[in-house]
């Protein structure tokens, strides 16, 4: 099995299995989205639109807590914990991950109108996109935080590498064990950047990653993986799918930010194709970021919102940096 495939995997069975570590109380309101389901939520500021914040994988609510409380001085906030992950409840051990519908029912429980400016870090930047897809009206802009995307997620078929969002179900399943599949338990996530959080969030951060990889099944059956393994290319498949109208971002104000501890030539072009996709962009690499850079420049995240949220407000185009 991929590394890719691995983390992909347990990503997806944390959120559907409860670990028991006891948790401080939640920073923010746990709303009911349906079923007696409750999703943490932890909202600040006033003014429209809100700005969401979509955490990467294994990441939490309060990972954006320094972009957050500084956003909130002047503009509304909000961020969450998905399925599983920080305070919220896990899926049903026999439902699929159902991200987008579920932040969708979350925000509006929490009574919190669109539009929204979403901003998505690493995978996030996956769901923020399937978000626009499902709740188009909802969405009036972007930014992207050392995005995932689908141009560079692949797997083996056939004994060559393809883009996942290109393969067929038939591919797909090709790539499946035929035996269940012991599933590696990963350390807890210390140190940079997580140890910038204010000590005693950063305390919490470690207890709610054990929590998360506590929640981990030992073993997956080759069903089980077939099962999430084809969720994710289905929604891989349907955002390179969304790219054949040229700009399915029309012209929402969208900024890209790219890592820059490690310059990769191809990683950065493809972020710049990223926000291509919108007629009102910017791609900007951020010097000595690492992957995190909501942790290792937060202010560089913070002025991408305000620029965002200026361009929608006088709904004019992007200032140039």
């Amino acid at each position: 099995m991929s590394l890719l495939r691995s983390r992909f995997l347990a990503c997806c069975f944390a959120a559907t299995l409860a670990a028991q570590q006891e948790l401080p109380p939640a920073p923010g309101k746990l709303f009911d989205i349906g079923g007696g389901r409750r999703l943490h939520l932890l909202c600040s500021g006033q003014g429209s639109p809100a700005v969401v914040l979509e955490a990467g994988a294994s990441a939490f609510a309060i990972d954006w807590t320094i972009v957050q409380s500084e956003l909130a001085k002047s503009h509304r906030v909000c961020s969450y914990d998905r399925a599983g992950s920080g305070w919220s409840d896990p899926l049903p051990a026999d439902v699929l991950a159902t991200d987008t519908a579920d932040l969708h029912a979350l925000l509006s429980a929490a009574k919190e109108p669109p539009p929204y400016l979403l901003v998505g870090a690493s995978r996030g930047g996956l769901l923020i996109r399937n978000y626009l897809a499902a709740y188009a009206t909802d969405v009036a802009g972007f930014v992207f935080v050392d995005p995932a995307t689908e141009d560079r997620l692949f797997g083996m078929a056939g004994g060559k590498a393809i883009a996942i969002a290109e393969m067929t179900p038939e591919q797909m399943r090709s790539t499946l064990p035929a035996v269940t599949v012991r599933i590696p338990r990963r350390l807890v996530q210390m140190g940079a950047p997580f140890d910038r959080l204010p000590p005693e969030l950063y305390k919490q951060r470690l207890l709610l990653d054990e929590r998360l990889i506590a929640s981990m099944p030992a073993t997956l059956t080759p069903e089980q993986i077939g099962r999430y393994q084809e969720q994710e290319r289905a929604m891989l498949a349907a955002l390179l799918a969304t790219r054949k109208t040229g700009t399915p971002f029309g012209d929402r104000p969208t900024i890209v930010l790219s890592r820059g501890d490690e310059r990769n030539a191809e990683r950065e072009d493809v972020h710049a194709q990223l926000a291509k996709l919108s007629t009102n962009s910017r791609h900007t690499v951020i010097g000595g970021a690492g992957h995190e850079i909501h942790l290792f420049h937060p202010r560089a995240v913070i002025n991408a919102v305000n620029d965002v949220l200026e361009a929608i407000a006088k709904k004019s185009q992007l200032r140039p940096e």
